[in-house]
């Protein structure tokens, strides 16, 4: 049976998803449990190793954006990160272990060249590609993104198995992830219209310094970084959070596999139906939503009532998370000039990297001081007042929806006939 080329590209994008995030799931999961327990590095270290992975990606992240944009639907960068994600299993197993052991801060510049480049900066522009093929062929980014949850929910489950057995096993599947994505991305069929690559052709670095003057823009990454980032670095030591609910570090890790594949399998059943809730709130009001679940999460898990209440707070992810994508997505798509959405998506994600650097090390230092418990409180209550002030600073994208074109598409230059298309 032959497939149409909607339906090929969804395969293959979605297998794409699929195994890129079930490599960032297997090297990444597990990762502050493995630096305290198999490295012995602590809380405040272990915050920095993320602020190092988040430098990187804030340099690389712009320009990926700016690159992603100017080459249009050709696969040239993916092929490009995906064949360096090739090489995380040796990488962690025979260089970056050694490396934080003997030379922590050595280790940590090298990890973080490699890390922020093959995820935190190329998770960007996979995801930013998908969502483009999706609006030329006609799928669903969040439907084609769900896959990408099942990868991750199969690769935390098998990790917290092998960190109890050995944890080169999970880098070394994150390896073998890697390859089967570039046999996938090679079976996406997308094709270049030459409106396309002139659209393309057309960008230029003006265009994305201009968005600095959009305060649309502005307002975006007040929300991006007061509530998205602050909960992102919220949740990267949580597993250390989760495991000390238990009577020994095993038992913990087992369990933290566990429900990360639970939490991530609904994510990815949730993310199936999320476009539907997108498009009947407009992106906007997606992501006062996501924003709200999150803050609900933080303020919840510092109420320290047994591993099942915080396991529980952990499940919660499955919907804000669904939201929280498809949301962003659809926002940019109805605010802004559709010509620069790699750009400006990656450049939310560089103003988070930005901030990641800071709040990582901070949080890791406040963690130590205060405890979790304490800390997840106030950290709570920040991301909460800063969702209820996004709620009148984000534009209305259902008003470009109904047919105009909305500030932000009109001082970037968007024509109102591609706004009518977007």
């Amino acid at each position: 049976m032959t497939l149409s080329i909607k339906n090929r590209n969804y395969l293959a994008l979605s297998s794409v998803s699929f195994c890129h995030l079930f490599a960032w799931s297997a090297a990444m999961s597990f990762f502050a449990i493995w630096l305290g327990q198999h490295l012995g590095i602590g809380a405040t270290k272990v915050g920095i190793l993320y602020s190092a992975n988040a430098i990187v990606a804030l340099i690389l992240q712009p320009v990926f954006g700016f690159v992603s944009d100017k080459i249009g639907l050709r696969k040239t960068l993916m092929f490009f990160i995906l064949a360096v994600l090739m090489l995380i299993g040796p990488f962690f197993i025979f260089i970056y272990g050694p490396l934080l052991v003997s030379h922590f801060y050595i280790g940590a510049a090298v990890g973080g060249v490699f890390l922020g480049f093959v995820f935190n900066a190329g998770y960007g522009v996979i995801d930013s590609y998908i969502d483009k093929v999706s609006r030329k062929y006609g799928f669903e980014y969040g439907r084609a993104r769900m896959w990408g949850s099942f990868g991750w929910a199969c690769a935390t489950y098998t990790t917290g198995i092998f960190m109890n057995i050995d944890p080169d096993l999970s880098f070394l599947s994150a390896s073998a992830a890697a390859i089967l994505a570039i046999c996938f991305l090679a079976f996406a069929d997308v094709d270049m219209t030459k409106e396309e690559m002139k659209k393309a052709q057309s960008v230029h670095p003006r265009d994305v310094l201009a968005l600095l003057k959009n305060k649309s823009i502005l307002h975006m990454l007040f929300f991006m970084i007061g509530v998205g980032c602050v909960y992102d670095v919220y949740d990267q030591q949580f597993g250390v959070y989760f495991v000390q609910q238990f009577a020994s570090e095993a038992e913990g890790n087992l369990w933290f596999g566990r429900l990360g594949a639970i939490q991530t399998f609904f994510e990815a059943v949730f993310l199936f139906g999320a476009p539907v809730i997108a498009n009947k709130l407009g992106g906007k009001r997606t992501l006062l939503l996501a924003g709200t679940i999150m803050s609900i999460r933080i303020i919840g898990s510092s109420f320290q009532w047994g591993p099942e209440w915080i396991g529980f707070m952990k499940c919660i992810h499955s919907f804000e998370k669904s939201l929280f994508l498809v949301g962003q997505f659809k926002y940019i798509s109805q605010v802004f000039d559709v010509r620069l959405c790699s750009s400006i998506y990656l450049g939310c994600l560089f103003t988070s990297s930005i901030c990641t650097t800071v709040f990582s090390s901070f949080f890791g230092f406040f963690y130590e001081t205060f405890g979790f418990s304490e800390s997840y409180l106030v950290i709570g209550l920040v991301a909460g007042l800063c969702n209820l002030i996004s709620a009148r600073l984000l534009a209305d994208d259902r008003a470009k929806k109904a047919g105009g074109m909305g500030e932000a598409a009109a001082i970037t230059g968007q024509t109102q006939a591609e706004a009518k298309s977007v």
